[in-house]
């Protein structure tokens, strides 16, 4: 049974003007760069997103509501107010990609019908294989309660 940690980052939440610098595709964290920082705000096409308690609180409701409908098991959802982390299994041959993907679109849905229709998201979203006992203990226990906004987790509900 596959297990992922997928994190979805806000739109416009890693710009290059970040003091401790920016994500960049394939390459990773590169270093705070003003030219680059206005390239990216002259090609957005939304407003930048801070996932604030209300957005959050909606993120982690969409999480366990589309569970069954997408067939995973959701297993915990943490949230900041630049990225929202989910923590899912499941049972058949989808890739990770895919599943990604539909959690992303479940999670736009949701902040689309409560609030109003835009670009929540960055494109992609980081994926990391759980492949272990004591991995998937460190997310529960350590890593994913560390974060300061809404939480949920299927074993204790909502999280303070």
């Amino acid at each position: 049974m596959p297990c992922y940690l997928f994190t979805y980052h806000a739109y416009g939440s890693w710009m290059p003007n970040r003091e401790r610098g920016y994500v960049r595709r394939d390459e990773g964290l590169v270093a705070q760069d003003a030219h680059m920082d206005r390239l990216y705000v002259e090609s957005m096409k939304g407003d930048q997103i801070r996932l604030t308690a209300e957005l959050q609180r909606v993120i982690a409701l969409s999480v366990v509501a589309s569970q069954e409908r997408q067939r995973f098991v959701a297993c915990y959802t943490a949230t900041d107010i630049s990225h929202a982390h989910v923590l899912i299994s499941w049972t058949d041959g989808r890739d990770a990609v895919k599943m990604r993907g539909l959690v992303k679109g479940s999670l736009s849905r949701a902040l689309n019908a409560a609030f109003r229709s835009q670009k929540w998201f960055s494109e992609g979203g980081s994926r990391k294989r759980v492949r272990t006992r004591s991995h998937f203990d460190y997310l529960l226990g350590t890593y994913l309660p560390s974060h300061r906004g809404v939480k949920w987790s299927r074993y204790t509900g909502f999280v303070t």
